[in-house]
């Protein structure tokens, strides 16, 4: 470091270094210039005690910083008037409640922030943030109504929430797959409203989804300390959220986006399924969400919903759309009977098309080749008026048809054994024929013999 600094730029120098480098340049300061060691040590006392308290506040494993001894029950605080306590927790204590201004009857729940937190924070930065919250006007999202201060804790009214949290639900119900895929889409649609309204939820977990009797779920517990960018100027960031469910770039304090509620949805989803995911698209939208790089993940919660939606109506998800086989399966899941009926009919087209092919084929052989008996059969005949086979008999023909047809390689078998059946046949007597002639045959005949 620079020598001769001031002792604020000694300060805020010592910040910018590690533990171990502050421990060893403070030995040296302590050795070589005692009194500016001795001005120094005090701000350092107490930037290491507030750094506890953030730490105590909205660390990991934060405890529980707000006094057993506060108790606001059974209290008129402006118009209502609060009842038993239903919750405590680091940010703050929640309280059943109730309006007593005679207008409306309604039943309510009033969380009251912790004056350290506020001191942090400070209450404009409070207000601020519940007013966000308040224009979130969503079924599946707690609604905030009203805010104010009591005694140095500022208070947000909410709506109030009769349930079950989403792991007691999951863990004590039998609820089936496609039940549980319904119930997270109905929360990716909670988060997605609260994100067109620039609001990120930035502590997604079981805890914080309430069920109601009819399975339906509420969104509650916005974390109002995160910021989608965080000052440049901070030197501790405040953290606040479940190691479980929580993105890498959360856990190094770093600014969030979308994709940080995005990845804390996958989380959720797989607590929400189990740990083996039973089918394959499941496991392609969970690691597709769950991605330690953000801009490896799903672009925005609509496009995870989208997916989760696909796999209820058993659709192609997008991470594998572009595989043809995959998208003829869900074809088939999704339209079982007509698929089949339209994959009879194209079969028995194909059928019935490939046999009309083959007896055509088959006509048209049979065409050329009785075309070409025809050709043998006539050239025999003419062949057979001359002097030399004019006393051929039939029988002689027919033997060497027979012959001729059994040498023609281009004859198939078939047609061979067809035409040689049809050749067996025996030939009538001669005298027979000549008994079977008209007289006058006869006479002609006999003429003919005594000439």
């Amino acid at each position: 470091m620079e020598p001769n600094l001031s002792t604020t730029e000694l300060f805020y120098d010592l910040l910018d270094l590690t533990e171990e480098e502050q421990q060893h340049y403070l030995s040296e300061l302590k050795r070589e210039d005692p009194e500016l060691y001795h001005k120094i040590q005090p701000l350092l006392e107490a930037d290491s005690q507030e750094s506890g308290q953030l730490t105590e506040l909205f660390g990991f494993h934060a405890q529980q910083a707000v006094s057993d001894e506060v108790c606001f029950s059974h209290l008129h605080i402006d118009k209502y008037k609060v009842q038993d306590e239903i919750g405590r927790g680091g940010m703050g204590i929640v309280y059943a409640a109730e309006r007593c201004d005679d207008t409306f009857d309604q039943q309510l729940a009033i969380k009251f922030i912790q004056p350290s937190l506020t001191q942090v924070l400070g209450k404009a930065f409070l207000f601020q943030e519940a007013q966000l919250l308040a224009r979130l006007n969503h079924p599946y999202v707690a609604k905030v109504f009203d805010g104010g201060e009591h005694q140095g804790y500022v208070y947000v009214v909410m709506e109030m929430v009769k349930g079950q949290t989403l792991r007691e639900v999951i863990n004590s119900q039998p609820l089936s797959i496609q039940q549980r895929l319904k119930l997270f889409v109905q929360i990716c649609q909670a988060i997605s409203h609260a994100h067109q309204n620039q609001i990120l939820h930035a502590d997604i977990k079981p805890e914080n989804v309430l069920i109601d009797e009819v399975l339906a779920p509420k969104v509650l517990d916005f974390n109002i300390t995160q910021k989608q960018h965080l000052s440049p100027s901070a030197t501790s960031p405040i953290l606040a959220f479940s190691e479980d469910f929580a993105s890498p770039e959360q856990k190094e304090g770093t600014y969030l986006t979308q994709q940080s509620d995005v990845y804390s949805l996958g989380k959720l989803l797989l607590f929400m399924i189990g740990e083996q995911p039973a089918y394959s698209d499941l496991k392609a939208v969970i690691n597709k969400a769950t991605q330690p790089l953000a801009d490896k993940r799903y672009a925005s919660v609509i496009e995870l919903m989208t997916d989760i939606e696909c796999i209820l109506t058993k659709r192609p998800v997008s991470l594998k759309a572009h595989q043809p086989f995959y998208v003829a399966k869900k074809l088939l899941q999704r339209r079982p009977v007509s698929s089949a009926l339209s994959l009879s009919l194209l079969l028995c087209a194909m059928v019935f098309s490939a046999a009309l092919i083959q007896k055509n084929h088959q006509l048209e052989q049979e065409k050329t080749i009785a075309e070409n008996m025809m050709f043998e059969v006539t050239s025999l005949l003419f062949h057979s008026k001359g002097d030399v086979n004019k006393y051929m008999s039939v029988q002689n023909m027919l033997e060497l048809t027979r012959r001729r047809i059994l040498s023609n390689p281009d004859l198939p078998q078939h047609i061979k054994q067809k035409m040689l059946l049809a050749m067996m046949t025996p030939v009538p007597d001669k005298s027979r024929v000549t008994e079977d002639c008209h007289p006058a045959c006869t006479q002609i005949t006999t003429e003919g013999k005594e000439q």
